[in-house]
């Protein structure tokens, strides 16, 4: 069977690839289906062709799935978020364990280690502890506020509910929108470059009891940003915070250049496990706090601290690995990039009274470099990189430092494999990793690697 764009077929799947979209085959072929559940038979659509596989869309589903479930937001299959809300979340932990498991050994080549029982999340809806907003104009020349369609970042849809943060925080976005259509302001358009709203991100701690709303505007001046303050404090009494970011760059990015305190405080407050961490609009933190708990327990685990050692966390963010990390080892050493972030976790310490923790702000592999020529030499090294996984600089610096013990903390299962490949060509060994889920609903998965040095 030669397929053709266009073409209409009956396929059924068989797996789920990386990515969320089902897998089926035809003659052989790979294709790919964006809301495919295993088990499903389909009738699909071919609307591309490439050289290894194809991808199609639904056309009708033919047969169900026993672990296909109704989805609960009426945004479903329209936004580009929850891809994996019509899979059952037993059948979301299996395939998500099984990717971290398939791409260690197909693509970084691993055969020999453990990959733990995936750690499950107690909340699968309203879990997260930051969301971020994009502002828009719909056809009815309204602004509007919500999030992006699939795979159509300048596109926006007005948001009714969304399950994945708080119900408080869905209430928020439809008063904020009040106000700025009571108010006539204009969104963004980056088309023209011109107009004020750009971005709305709303932070709050785990409990619920303080939340943070960030208005990201393209310009400084803001009339009536006092009334804005103090209408939505007035109105949602767990609002302690609200400020105003300036993001005047064509990056389309919701943080700013600038931060202006308009009403309350200028941080939040969340506790995890026994510790406090003072948390800023644009400062770093896992969205997930409840998970987050569990995932610096592991990576303490993974870590195998007796007290006597010095230990280097790489991209430190806030500084919660590092300080859950300190209470048993000899000394801590964050580096991070982003001056709000390293200003948060020096508070933290000091917060937590803790004094055996310092913190670097700049590029990674420019601190690890300052650090080497000093002679420093840590016994641990814990690395939790963006998605774009570790600059080569960053993993030869590593492998000069020469510790004892890696923790790898990941958030793409490719760049994972991908770091460890290299840092296990000659120095270490990948013993075991843990995949946790901090994003049920979606295909994302967080894992953490223990890696030790070869004799």
């Amino acid at each position: 069977m030669v397929l053709k764009k266009g073409d209409l077929v009956e396929i059924s799947i068989t797996d789920l690839a990386y990515g969320g979209k089902g897998v089926g085959k035809l003659d052989g072929l790979v294709v790919l289906i964006r809301g495919g559940i295993p088990g499903d038979t389909l009738k699909v659509k071919i609307i591309r062709i490439k050289k290894n596989f194809a991808e199609a869309e639904v056309v009708e589903v033919l047969k169900c799935s026993d672990k296909r479930i109704e989805p609960r937001c009426s945004h479903f299959g329209l936004c580009g978020g929850c891809t994996w809300q019509n899979l059952d979340y037993e059948a979301q932990l299996h395939y998500k364990a099984k990717a971290v498991e398939d791409t260690l050994k197909h693509l970084g080549s691993f055969s020999e280690f453990v990959c733990e029982k995936i750690l499950g999340s107690e909340d699968v809806y309203f879990y997260r502890n930051k969301m971020e907003y994009s502002f828009g104009i719909n056809s009815a020349k309204e602004l509007i506020i919500g999030l992006h369609p699939f795979q159509s970042f300048r596109e926006v849809f007005d948001l009714e509910e969304c399950f994945l943060q708080s119900e408080l925080s869905n209430q928020v976005v439809h008063r904020i929108r009040d106000f700025c259509r009571k108010e006539n302001l204009v969104p963004y358009n980056i088309k023209e470059q011109k107009g004020f709203l750009r971005y709305l991100a709303i932070r709050e701690v785990k409990d619920k009891t303080e939340m943070m709303v960030n208005l990201i505007t393209f310009y400084e001046k803001f009339k009536k940003a006092e009334k804005f303050a103090s209408e939505l404090m007035d109105d949602f009494p767990p609002i302690k915070s609200v400020v105003q970011n300036i993001n005047s760059r064509l990056a389309t990015i919701a943080f700013g250049e600038k931060e202006i305190l308009v009403g309350g405080k200028g941080i939040i407050q969340e506790k995890i496990g026994n510790l406090y961490f003072n948390i800023s609009a644009n400062s770093f933190f896992q969205t997930n706090s409840r998970q987050a708990e569990k995932l610096f327990n592991k990576i303490t685990e993974y870590a195998e601290l007796d007290g006597s050692e010095d230990v280097l966390d790489l991209y430190s963010g806030t500084g919660a690995i590092s300080l859950f990390l300190a209470e048993k080892a000899k000394r801590v050493t964050g580096i991070e990039s982003v001056g709000d972030s390293i200003e948060n976790a020096r508070e933290n310490a000091e917060l937590n009274s803790i004094n055996n923790c310092r913190f670097f702000q700049g590029e990674v592999k420019e601190v690890l470099s300052s650090l080497f020529q000093e002679g420093y030499s840590p016994e641990v090294i814990v690395v939790d990189p963006p998605r774009a996984g570790m600059h080569k600089k960053v993993i030869s610096s590593i492998l000069t430092l020469k510790p004892v013990k890696i923790v790898y903390v990941s958030c793409n299962p490719a760049t994972l494999a991908r770091d460890l490949q290299i840092l296990c060509e000659e120095d270490y060994r990948l013993e075991k990793v843990q995949p946790v889920d901090m994003f049920p609903q979606t295909y994302h998965i967080e894992s953490v690697a223990r890696l030790i040095k070869r004799n």
